[in-house]
């Protein structure tokens, strides 16, 4: 059996505003962190995070008419080290089933639409990640990503 010990991702956050009245804040809690890979992990083809990684959308003085918040995911690496592609890392949305190669593209998580209001809007969600697991290729070793989570509001 070959323990193979799955991606810690760093975190990076930026906010992106929507006018200069309006602020966007993002919060992220969680470490993103896998457990070291078993032969079981191995023999399902992938490894899954922990615990998911939980975000919260904050919005303030929103401007009037429809305002859209998104969350945007990539990653600024194209490697998790050792040769191990940044694609074998997957993501998917708390309450979407599907998931997604992470890639260094940014990728959209979530969007939410609102009516603008003067006191603005709250949101939040998860994120959890897996990493897919190959018998042969993977080797013995610690991966590290570098995950950069966005968020971007707009006055369409």
């Amino acid at each position: 059996m070959r323990l193979v010990r799955a991606p810690t991702l760093l975190f990076a956050v930026s906010a992106l505003q929507a006018g200069a009245q309006t602020s966007v804040q993002l919060t992220l809690t969680g470490t993103g962190s896998f457990g070291a890979a078993t032969a079981a992990d191995f023999a399902a083809g992938t490894l899954d995070a922990t615990s998911p990684l939980p975000f919260t959308v904050v919005t303030t003085s929103e401007p009037v008419g429809s305002f859209t918040t998104t969350i945007y995911i990539r990653s600024s690496s194209s490697t998790l080290g050792t040769g191990k592609r940044i694609s074998d890392m997957e993501w998917r949305l708390g309450d979407d089933p599907v998931w997604h190669a992470l890639t260094t593209i940014d990728a959209v998580v979530e969007t939410h639409v609102a009516a603008g209001a003067p006191q603005g809007h709250s949101w939040s969600n998860a994120i959890h990640f897996r990493i897919a697991l190959h018998w042969t290729g993977d080797r013995p070793a610690t991966y590290s990503g570098n995950l950069v989570v966005t968020v971007a509001a707009t006055k369409p």
